[in-house]
């Protein structure tokens, strides 16, 4: 099982812009507790005894030793979602 995060925007007049992230593969434990129906931020406390890890670094933050850490990784998508409203003349 992957992980990757997706940034929609929409501006008032309807115009759509989308961008995703990198993806990783999620730690078998993790994927496991997932699919019994358990939140990727509940998985991670389980795993790691974090509590709240999605206001934190994350589980990327985690996993990447703080390479990467939540933020950092959303970035990217949102970053690419604006790219039609930077360029409205070819979008």
């Amino acid at each position: 099982m992957a992980e990757c995060t997706w940034a929609v925007i929409k501006s008032a007049k309807g115009k759509f812009g989308k961008g995703k992230t990198g993806a990783f593969f999620l730690p078998q434990k993790i994927a496991e507790l997932i699919q019994q129906g358990k939140e990727l931020s509940e998985a991670d406390s389980i795993v790691f005894g974090r509590v709240n890890s999605k206001q934190a670094n994350g589980l990327v933050g985690v996993l990447t030793g703080n390479v990467i850490d939540r933020t950092k990784y959303c970035t990217e998508a949102v970053v690419f979602a604006l790219i039609p409203f930077k360029n409205e003349e070819l979008y």
